[in-house]
């Protein structure tokens, strides 16, 4: 700490007169003292300025708990779903004795075990985070690869079509708390986390994985704007920015996306009309001899009449339609041979008009496989690879190579559609839950055609007032500039949401001048109550004690500087890390800022206490011809606490002329007669 005093000050200037005049001096203010860069303090917790994290009640996840294998009854610290949320010393852990009850699933290298939950709500989700065993030895069973999904679906329990791959990736072998974040938040009503592999993997064995205290996080946007005090102005509202209303919109999510502008929305959240020349190269991975996967969700809103297409890419070719086989309306899956031969295989689907269906092709490499709803129609449930197709339910080729979905009028409506590769070896006679589904997870999507649809209001309430020296003020007060203000907001997550103390925001925007000068700079407190509700508070605080003249130019009168004072306090603990000003030459347009890269400053000034800080800002070179001209300048303190940074501002827009100074030490009992000298000099340099 520099315990060096700055000059002291000739007098506290305290007259404000409110002259809207110009100003100007090149490189005109400095703080005094400058030194060395110091910087910011952050943390990894930190959020995107304007972003904030909410958690998930854990409550909440232990009640709407899901796997597909779980210890149950528990044995030893290996336990059910349950034990994945909570804070005991204990585990969710997959099966690996007692008795198997039919609704779990039998886990194998291919079947892997999973642990999920419901929020109750849809949440924008960003992070979870995972908590296996101990390290070395004691990390068996702790998951190693994974796969994150989710769900948006307003079931208590999503069905196999409804999850969504958000994440692949892997953790380390560390008993701490690892994190999967997502670069783009997803609107989402549950998750589940699978293990692909765990820290002891064999292909044969590896049937046993572990969690415990899975945490779930939502994102939002909580990006306020204070508008600072300006004396005699009404304290004006704290603004939070509002969600951009939305519409639901059709985007491919896959790798190198398609141009989906031309789908159609419907109002029940399902497209319509035709996606058609577009460039759909990618998909020429897709060569007739390699095994993929298309699935879909489609609601079919009546009978089919004729033949329609729902996916087609003409002489590849593979095709997937709607349409009439005789009397009944039937999903059909095609393919054309490197011969011209066309093949089939298809399901009816007449009992289920008005419904949306789930359809999965799959395509090995020689057969041909089809499930609507995970069943077959008992016609066709043997036919793999029927080279007799029905001609009345007419092929459409299409042209070579190029991708159409859907059709104008088509009786159906798209909800979703993939088309995966890299599913491994798998026949069209495989189990579909325990076989299929797995395989087409595990593949890499060439397309992902979705519904998207974002958050159209925050999942928080917020509410927010202005208090005066810790009393509560209206939302009509007129602002004081020699009394301290805090503008305090409230946020309430909505439903199953928490804040919790290392997910706060550390960044607001304030309004300096009241028009148009707005800063992003750290909060002054933020804290989250045993509810989960967040309280952010920022602070303007009287700190300017007045101006004076420096004595820079000798006995030379027709240029000075002029000093601005400022003393405040800090928190205790806090480091302080510097000031920045605003200023200009009105009150309503401080267009100027100084940040210093240092910023120093004195303890104890005027023997007023160890814990108070002062630091000056000087206007330099300010020529005889602007000596009548007010300058105006807002303080900024920056300072660090337990790791992050926090700031305060002055409660008023601080206003000198060098004239009203120099009059003001010219008439001062206090002032030295070198002082006076100097003061009188700048008046008669008025005065010619």
């Amino acid at each position: 700490m520099n315990k060096k005093r700055l000059q002291r000050l000739g007098v506290v200037c305290m007259a404000a007169a409110m002259v809207l005049t110009t100003v100007s001096f090149p490189r005109v203010a400095k703080a005094e003292g400058e030194t060395s860069t110091q910087t910011d303090a952050a943390t990894s917790t930190e959020q995107e300025a304007g972003k904030v994290l909410m958690q998930v009640d854990p409550t909440v996840l232990q009640a709407r708990a899901m796997c597909n294998s779980q210890q149950d009854p528990h044995h030893g610290s290996d336990g059910p779903k349950e034990w994945a949320f909570d804070t005991e010393n204990h585990w969710w852990h997959s099966r690996w004795t007692g008795t198997k009850p039919a609704s779990e699933d039998t886990i194998n290298a291919t079947v892997r075990p999973w642990i999920g939950s419901g929020f109750g709500q849809a949440i924008l989700l960003k992070k979870v985070t995972y908590q296996g065993r101990g390290g070395n030895a004691n990390a068996n069973n702790s998951i190693k690869n994974y796969s994150l999904y989710y769900a948006d679906t307003k079931k208590t329990t999503p069905d196999s079509s409804d999850w969504i791959l958000a994440e692949r990736g892997s953790f380390t072998e560390s008993s701490e708390a690892q994190e999967i974040v997502l670069d783009q938040a997803v609107t989402a009503t549950h998750f589940k986390l699978v293990a692909e592999s765990t820290i002891n993997w064999d292909q044969s064995q590896d049937k046993s994985t572990c969690a415990k205290e899975i945490k779930v996080y939502a994102e939002d946007t909580l990006n306020l704007t204070v508008t600072a005090p300006v004396n005699g102005n009404v304290l004006q509202n704290v603004i939070n920015e509002a969600f951009d209303e939305t519409v639901a919109t059709v985007k491919d999510t896959s790798e190198n996306p398609i141009d989906t502008s031309a789908a159609i929305m419907n109002d029940d959240g399902t497209f319509g009309g035709q996606i058609a020349n577009v460039d759909d190269s990618k998909l020429n991975a897709l060569t007739g001899t390699k095994p993929f996967m298309i699935r879909m969700k489609v609601k079919l809103n009546s009978a089919a009449t004729k033949d329609h297409i729902l996916i087609n890419r003409g002489g590849e070719p593979y095709q997937i339609a709607y349409g009439k086989d005789g009397t009944a309306s039937r999903i059909k899956f095609q393919m054309c041979d490197t011969s011209g031969t066309w093949h089939e295989t298809k399901v009816c689907v007449t009992g289920k008009i008005g419904q949306e269906i789930d359809i999965l092709a799959l395509y090995t490499g020689t057969t041909m496989g089809l499930w609507v709803d995970g069943g077959r129609c008992d016609d066709y449930s043997n036919q793999g690879h029927n080279t007799n197709p029905n001609s009345s339910y007419t092929m459409k080729t299409g042209t070579v190579n190029a991708l159409k979905i859907g059709e104008v009028g088509l009786p159906a409506s798209i909800k979703s559609m993939q088309v995966v590769k890299d599913i491994g070896t798998i026949t069209n006679t495989a189990n579909y839950n325990t076989e299929v589904i797995p395989a087409f997870n595990r593949g890499n999507r060439l397309l992902d055609l979705r519904v998207v649809e974002g958050m159209k209001d925050h999942q928080y309430t917020l509410t927010s007032k202005w208090t005066k020296d810790g009393v509560d003020v209206t939302e009509a007060a007129n602002a004081d500039g020699t009394q301290n203000y805090s503008a305090v907001v409230t946020a309430t997550p909505t439903e199953s949401l928490v804040f919790t103390e290392d997910s706060m925001p550390q960044m607001l925007k304030v309004n300096v001048d009241g028009t148009k000068i707005i800063e992003d700079v750290p909060v002054t407190n933020s804290s989250v109550d045993e509810n989960g509700v967040l309280t952010i508070t920022y602070n303007f605080e009287k700190m300017f004690i007045g101006g004076s003249l420096r004595m820079d130019h000798g006995d030379i009168y027709d240029q000075t500087s002029m000093r601005y004072g400022y003393d405040f306090t800090l928190p205790d603990g806090a480091t302080f890390v510097g000031c920045e000003w605003y200023y200009g030459t009105s009150a309503d347009n401080l267009t100027n800022s100084l940040i210093p890269d240092s910023t120093k400053y004195i303890t104890n000034p005027d023997n007023k206490g160890e814990q108070v800080y002062r630091s000056n800002i000087v206007f330099t070179n300010i020529g005889k011809a602007n000596y009548k001209s007010n300058v105006y300048s807002r303080i900024l303190v920056k300072y660090t606490l337990n790791g992050k940074s926090y700031s305060k501002m002055g409660s008023f827009i601080d206003t000198r002329t060098v004239k009203e100074v120099a009059e003001s030490i010219a008439n001062s009992d206090n002032a030295s007669d070198k002082q006076k000298r100097y003061a009188n000099g700048i008046l008669a340099t008025i005065s010619k």
